[in-house]
């Protein structure tokens, strides 16, 4: 049995290259490597020649509880590297560490300055008898920065910061068309909700859930409280049915959804 040479030169039927076109071959090879390793260099040189070092620092944002120094040595501190080679993003996590910084960003800007965007942290209620809270629930070290004492008063469990700020914020929502200002805001150990509003009012709540409960104080309320609230001492929506107001004058009515009315003595 015989076998017939094959070229090695000859893929799936094609002709077999010539010797020229294999020397063209090689050179657009060659051609096609020099250029890469070219590029290569060039961006390497490039890179070198414009990564140069960070000579102005820009801050956006006004600040009031941060102070310039602080921000200027931290961004010292983190300036490991050219215009180019700059880690922006350590530098904002750096930076995010202040206790008043919520949040930090930072850009490039032809041809050696850096900018970097701060925002503050704003402290949006006092907690317990010391401290304050920002809009996630967060205790804010305040250090030596002066808060207004005005700002609503929210208290519960140790832990519960996180929780008593979001369901503040969702009451305040709600509450939001009644005109009334939420001055204290409480979680009772027993888990029962308590709002004191800058009137004096208080609203007892009780245990979650809650949203049937305020629906109910907001449809008495537009027909019979708003405007009486000079008299009422306390409004509670924990029952199942109706609403029960302790009015001023050392009597309570019981209010149901219809707004009608029964006296009952105090106890």
């Amino acid at each position: 049995m015989g076998f017939d040479a094959v070229d090695s030169d000859r893929r799936d039927g094609a002709e077999p290259l010539s010797r020229g076109q294999k020397i063209a071959s090689a050179l657009r090879l060659v051609m096609l490597l020099a250029v890469a390793a070219g590029l290569a260099w060039s961006t390497v040189y490039l890179y070198r020649k414009y990564d140069v070092p960070v000579a102005v620092i820009g801050v956006d944002g006004e600040l009031k509880k941060v102070a310039a120094e602080d921000v200027e040595a931290i961004v010292a501190d983190n300036l490991g590297g050219g215009f180019l080679s700059l880690d922006l993003d350590g530098i904002c996590s750096a930076l995010e560490t202040h206790p008043w910084v919520a949040s930090a960003s930072a850009r490039r800007k032809w041809p050696d300055e850096v900018v970097i965007t701060l925002e503050e942290e704003i402290a949006i209620a006092r907690w317990g008898q010391s401290d304050f809270l920002n809009n996630k629930g967060q205790i804010l070290d305040v250090g030596t920065v002066e808060l207004p004492q005005s700002l609503p008063l929210l208290d519960g469990p140790e832990g519960f910061e996180r929780r008593v700020m979001q369901q503040y914020r969702n009451f305040s929502q709600v509450l939001q068309d009644t005109g009334l200002d939420v001055a204290e805001f409480r979680l009772a150990p027993r888990g029962n909700w308590e709002v004191k509003f800058a009137p004096g009012l208080l609203l007892v709540v009780g245990k979650e859930p809650v949203a049937a409960k305020l629906q109910r104080f907001l449809k008495v309320w537009d027909k019979s409280l708003h405007d009486r609230v000079e008299s009422i001492e306390s409004v509670d929506i924990r029952y199942g049915n109706g609403v029960a107001v302790r009015w001023r004058k050392d009597s309570e009515t019981l209010l149901d959804e219809s707004a009608t009315s029964k006296q009952r003595a105090k106890s």
